[in-house]
């Protein structure tokens, strides 16, 4: 009945210590902010995250301008959002580097991750988050803007000479003084004589966009607004990301207290060891190398049913990816730890072999 019991242990250790080791390893990486902001701040400044998320941003506002009336396409400024519609990656990358320098990109990162991490411990129902964006409304004012447009400028197809043809005779029959829009329809680029001022009613209308930008934008207002119309939840996600950090604190107490009752029940020498501690041991360890090999594979599932059900699907993709970096500081270390296991499960097992079955009794004496 010992042993009975002993192995019952065992069989409860070898499953909950890659749990307990996993669990630690991401509340020691999760719950790091300095960890988590610098390694958010280089995937921010450096990765394809931004241009992607500035590709999704810059046509949802387009979008709500002209159906809010802001914007007045046709009408007095070019149809931005059919113009988005031709730059490429590439394209919104040269935009970042532009109008998003690194320092104020970092400054703002600061903000969110400081913000997310005061609320997991607040009774707020969403993040306290808001950006300074005055110092981007100034830098972005001036040659900033003549280069974004620029590259706006250069996606676009050159126009036909039928389009050119329809520019002039909306021209002539407009009365003086009217400023009459180049397309009415896909926007395109228009030669000489005509591309300058073409260009000038592309940086106008950035510079009305840029002026329209808050001084301060209050991220909670937004996070509110769209609370529980997608995903699970604000409140939800902070209640999982508590259990996981007390489960990152008091997981790995679990397997000890199994350890010690392995001990208890099974141990009765000291060549048992090898086998009732040393191989519990190598088994678990050998298990803990699992998370390594299947969790990139699972990772882009568990965070789009959980935290990350509250971001566009547009941004998603790219989001994960970058998770994969913070992925990687969770599963390296615990790559070694699982070797130094089977390490110290290796050597009780051959110890205790040596002792039981090497090391032969004397014989007693008539």
């Amino acid at each position: 009945m010992r042993k009975f019991i002993a192995l019952v242990f065992v069989l409860l250790f070898v499953l909950c210590l890659p749990l307990a080791l996993l669990s630690y390893n991401i509340g020691r990486v999760v719950f790091d902010r300095d960890l988590v902001k610098r390694v958010v701040t280089k995937e921010v400044t450096e990765s394809d995250l931004l241009p992607v998320a500035l590709e999704w941003l810059s046509l949802q506002r387009a979008q709500e301008r002209v159906r809010t009336g802001e914007a007045q396409t046709g009408v007095r400024e070019p149809d931005v959002v059919k113009a988005i519609q031709y730059l490429n990656r590439d394209h919104w990358r040269k935009i970042k580097a532009e109008v998003l320098p690194n320092q104020l990109l970092a400054w703002w990162t600061s903000a969110v991750v400081d913000g997310v991490y005061d609320w997991i411990d607040s009774s707020d129902v969403v993040p306290n988050i808001t950006l300074d964006f005055k110092p981007w409304k100034d830098y972005v004012r001036g040659p900033r803007a003549t280069n974004a447009v620029q590259i706006l400028y250069d996606a676009m197809p050159p126009c036909k000479q039928a389009e050119i043809d329809d520019f002039q005779r909306r021209l002539k029959a407009a009365p003086p003084g009217t400023k009459v829009l180049y397309n009415l329809g896909a926007p395109c680029a228009f030669p000489n004589p005509w591309r300058p001022d073409q260009m000038q009613q592309y940086r106008d209308g950035m510079n009305e966009v840029v002026n329209n930008v808050p001084d301060k934008f209050a991220l909670s207002q937004e996070l509110a607004r769209i609370e529980k119309q997608q995903g699970i939840g604000a409140e939800a996600i902070k209640q999982q990301l508590r259990v996981m950090r007390l489960a990152a604190v008091l997981g790995l107490f679990v397997p000890l207290i199994l350890l010690v009752l392995i001990a208890l029940f099974g141990i009765r020498s000291f060549s048992g060891a090898g086998l009732w501690i040393g191989l519990p041991l190598m088994v678990g360890g050998l298990l803990c190398l699992l998370p390594a090999l299947v969790l990139p594979a699972l990772i882009g599932t568990i965070l789009t049913a959980g935290p990350m059900s509250e971001v566009p699907s547009q941004v998603r993709t790219e989001f994960i990816r970058a998770f994969g970096v913070l992925l990687g500081e969770i599963l390296q270390p615990m790559l070694l730890q699982s070797l130094v296991i089977v390490f110290v499960g290796l050597v009780l097992a051959v110890v205790g072999f040596v002792v039981g079955f090497v090391v032969k009794p004397k014989p007693v004496s008539q």
